[in-house]
Parts: C-alpha cells; structure tokens; sequence
C-alpha cells in the first residue's frame, strides 16, 4: 500500500513547449495591454514595454503575442500579412516596426505640423513645447525656437526675448508659463484710475493684446510705456503733468 508509483516517462523526461496563454502569464497577476492607440503608436509601445521591463519580460515571442493580442480589428487586418506569417525570429521588433510605420507620422508631416501650428490655443506654453517635442527630437537651434515663439501671443513672446534657457526647450517654455500665468492673472484684475491714466476711448474693455507689457504687468503703477500700447498717449501726457506738477512745487 505505500509502495511509490514509478513517474510516468513522459513526465520525468520531456518538456513541454508552452502554450500561447502560458506565454501571456507572468507572475501572480496576467499583463494586459491598453488596446493599439492608432493616434499615437510611440506612446502606446513607450508605455508597453514598460509593463514588460516591470514584469521582467524579455522574451521575442512573448512580446510579440503581446501586441498581437492588444490589436484591434482593423488594426489587426492592415498587420495581417505579418500575423499570418510570422518570421521565426525578430517577430516582435517587425511587428512593431511596421506599427510605427503605418500609423506614426512621417519626418515631412512632422515637418508640416510643425510649420502648420495655430497658436496657443487653450493650451499652456509648456504643453504646446511637449506637442512640438512630440513631433521630432531637436537639438537646440533658432529656427525651433522661432516657430514655439511664433504661436505665443506679443505679451508672452517680447519678455522671452532677454531669456537665459534658450539651449534648454523645456525650462524655455516653463518661463513661457510664467509670463502666461501673470498675464491672465493681470487680465482678470487690470483696471486703471481715471485719476492717473486718462483715456481718450469712451471704453476700457479692449483686448489685452493692445496694451503693452509693462501696463499688463504692472497696471497702473507701470513706469514705462511702449509706443504700440492703447494706452501710450494718455501715459504720456501723465508723465507730462507730473513733471510740471513737480517743478511747480518747487
């Protein structure tokens, strides 16, 4: 009765090549990739391999069903002449490879969004710069600088001109955000004393892209004033009253 049965010969000397649901089992929990973003294959395969460098997977054929596996419909068709015949090696860096290709953007669309760039928009200085980045690795050089200048409006732009973080794009637009954020805070509350600044206007409500940056900065207190500004004249004539009011006092 407490004989040992003999192992079976086939347990005891054969391994068995696993199956394609053991190769996507990794430790105590199974990995499961977001579907293919279509819209931005870079950041898709950035973020899965790192769940496979986590995970410790290194494995060709293990990432390759991976991916395989994260493919939508359609994706999955236009790949199709791959799936249907894998190379018995390098599968997955081929698969990827023609992922990046098919859905990535080539260096002249690259090129053109760049050049083709509508302002700020609703974004912040520093998230424009991550778009631009996005669209190719630069050295720092002028040309780039000018086109993230170039969608900045003049009241951001002009203060940026004496910047010290030319060479480095994100501390760059970092100091874009500065100036953004002080600019708005300025719109929100700018008024200015009839008392000390009279306008000729009827009105005070005109966009804040014509008032110079030291009346958006300082307001009222401004001690400068750039000829383009809306209120250059009235401040200007300020000035002139205030010097005649000291040489009468004296």
């Amino acid at each position: 009765m407490n004989e040992k049965l003999p192992l079976l010969g086939w347990m005891r000397q054969e391994s068995v090549s696993p199956c394609i649901p053991c190769l996507l089992y990794t430790g105590t929990a199974a990995l499961k990739l977001p579907t293919f973003w279509t819209t931005c294959p870079s950041a898709w395969f950035a973020q899965s391999e790192a769940q496979f460098a986590l995970r410790d997977i290194t494995s060709d054929e293990t990432k390759y069903y991976y991916v395989v596996a994260a493919l939508d419909s359609d994706t999955a068709t236009r790949a199709l002449a791959i799936l249907s015949s894998p190379p018995k090696e390098g599968k997955y860096e081929i698969l990827k490879n023609f992922l990046l290709s098919a859905f990535g953007l080539s260096e002249t669309e690259r090129a053109e969004s760049l050049l083709n760039m509508n302002g700020l928009g609703d974004l912040k200085p520093s998230e424009l710069m991550d778009r631009m980045l996005v669209l190719g690795k630069h050295k720092p050089c002028l040309l780039f600088r000018q086109l993230f200048l170039r969608q900045l409006p003049a009241n951001i732009r002009l203060p940026l001109a004496n910047s010290s973080n030319l060479d480095d794009y994100r501390a760059f637009a970092r100091e874009a955000d500065n100036f953004f954020y002080a600019a708005h805070s300025n719109s929100n509350s700018f008024s200015i004393s009839h008392t000390t600044c009279e306008v000729d206007t009827p009105t005070m409500t005109s966009e804040i892209d014509s008032l110079c940056w030291y009346h958006q900065r300082f307001g009222s207190n401004a001690r400068r004033c750039a000829q383009t500004c809306k209120l250059f004249n009235s401040f200007k004539k300020n000035k002139k009253n205030q010097g005649n009011a000291k040489r009468g006092q004296q």
